[in-house]
């Protein structure tokens, strides 16, 4: 096993194309994290004369008795007052989310590019040499089909862990390079949840083995890397159509007794687990006054459940290559 495993990494560390993957995802979501930051624009210093000069050209007042326009006065500028500070709590607010430590659940929130490189990854790995007609020489070469199986898994979950790694280290690197840091913080931050930082990772990484599991069963099942990559997007449609069903029932709806039963599908239970374990890790809202619930039991089930279908597409990819027909 350990040859097998030596052979793939020097298999994998030669191909051009996954060296572009691993180099592209943290790329991109060092990209978006910078671009995230930039973008928000914080509203100028409150000019309280401006203001009032301008609604006196806009003819507040005019026609009323002085005090009357006075108190008109005061109270649209004390409007303006409040919808800036609102505005000025909103930036905070925004701008908080890319500091350290916060940053780490920013970045982990686009993991999702991580999962996309693995799907390319499995179907790579383990589906371009159906297309090269070489599977048959390989099995010959070393016997054991679920051994030659098990090592390209097992080499495309090393790197899906290297990335998420790069992902962790621009979380932290990040901030630094862009001065995070020196914006002015929101009023009342909440104390950032290392446990639901951790729920998050765990909840992607498992979530990277059940997308592993998945494309190497579609890759085994349809011989084929590129279909593989298609049977992905079916299935995302097949689950959005069954979930618009199962909603229908009332039991099912948000709020019903049985909802939760939902996040046992895979992209249903992702969802949900990224949203509750990043409310309880960052505990900020998109406005200030907004109350997240940092209660992380809601995630539990959609971790054991993207568990189960790991194992379950893997034993199924398993058992497909150890009883396929194989005359390439």
């Amino acid at each position: 096993m350990s040859g097998l495993l030596r052979a793939e990494w020097i298999r994998l560390r030669k191909r051009r194309s996954i060296q572009a993957i691993v180099i592209a995802v943290p790329l991109l979501i060092a990209v978006q994290f910078a671009a995230g930051y930039l973008s928000i624009s914080e509203p100028p210093p409150f000019d309280e004369a401006a203001i009032r000069a301008e609604l006196i050209a806009q003819g507040y007042g005019q026609g009323l008795p002085p005090d009357e326009a006075e108190a008109l006065l005061a109270g649209q500028v004390d409007a303006k007052r409040q919808e800036h500070e609102f505005r000025t709590e909103e930036a905070a607010i925004a701008r908080a989310v890319y500091v350290f430590p916060r940053s780490l659940v920013t970045v982990l929130g686009s993991s999702v590019f991580v999962l996309l490189a693995l799907i390319l990854l499995t179907a790579s790995a383990v589906g371009d040499e159906f297309g090269w007609g070489t599977i048959r020489t390989t099995l010959i070469a070393f016997g054991n089909r679920r051994q030659v199986l098990a090592a390209r898994i097992l080499a495309v979950g090393v790197v899906g862990l290297v990335l998420f790694g790069l992902v962790l280290v621009l979380g932290a690197v990040l901030p630094v390079l862009l001065g995070t840091g020196s914006a002015r913080p929101p009023a009342q931050l909440p104390a950032v949840d290392w446990a639901g930082i951790g729920a998050l990772l765990l909840g992607n990484v498992v979530a990277a083995a059940t997308v592993i599991g998945f494309s190497a069963f579609a890759t085994v099942l349809v011989r084929s890397g590129s279909v593989a990559l298609v049977a992905a997007l079916i299935y995302f449609v097949i689950e959005a159509a069954i979930l618009s069903v199962l909603v229908r029932l009332e039991p099912l709806q948000e709020g019903g007794g049985a909802a939760w039963l939902l996040s046992g599908f895979p992209l249903r239970g992702f969802v949900t687990l990224g949203n509750v374990a990043t409310a309880a890790a960052s505990g900020l809202g998109h406005f200030p006054g907004q109350v997240l619930g940092r209660d992380l039991g809601p995630a539990a089930f959609p971790i054991v459940a993207l568990a189960a279908w790991a194992v379950l597409f893997g034993a199924l990819a398993f058992r497909r290559f150890g009883r396929m027909d194989i005359v390439e």
